[in-house]
């Protein structure tokens, strides 16, 4: 089996929303109206191809955080778009308060009065790297992400006989 020649991304609703999709469409409907049908529904369902624009992009993936531009010696532009990705780290345990409660001894006939305290755990985001599109002059030559692709990433291989 070999894997497509064509790279196609199918950014799954993993990464972002239909809502976020539909407004970024909204945003950029003049160049999302100049498109094929076919593309149109290609970009609404979340999938890149090599050789799409920055419009496509950005409406798949949103806005790039952060994206970085390099003037190469053949005068072309060299973009990476950043996609990270949100870790949360555990940091510790905090007391937050204390429930009262009692109980009855049976040995000494009292009643015994004692706090138990509320933990709550801290947990930290941070950004990790994920995923990278990378742009020539403003179309999409390849992507490049951190760790283990999404499962709907690429396009199926191609069954060889």
């Amino acid at each position: 089996m070999k894997i497509t020649a064509c790279l196609a991304i199918l950014v799954a609703l993993l990464m972002v929303g239909c809502e976020s999709i539909s407004s970024r469409i909204n945003e950029r409907s003049t160049a999302f109206n100049n498109w094929t049908p076919t593309t149109q529904e290609r970009i609404r369902t979340g999938e890149l191809k090599v050789g799409d624009n920055t419009d496509m992009v950005y409406i798949v993936l949103g806005k790039p955080d952060p994206a970085e531009e390099i003037l190469r010696e053949d005068d072309s532009t060299l973009s990476i778009w950043n996609y990270p990705k949100l870790k949360q780290q555990f940091m510790a345990e905090e007391t937050v308060g204390y429930e009262d409660h009692s109980d009855y001894d049976i040995a000494t006939g009292q009643r015994v009065h004692y706090q138990i305290p509320n933990r709550q755990k801290v947990y930290q985001n941070t950004k990790v790297k994920g995923m990278q599109v990378i742009l020539r002059n403003g179309l999409v030559t390849s992507v490049r992400w951190e760790g283990e692709p999404p499962p709907t990433l690429f396009e199926g291989p191609e069954k060889t006989e």
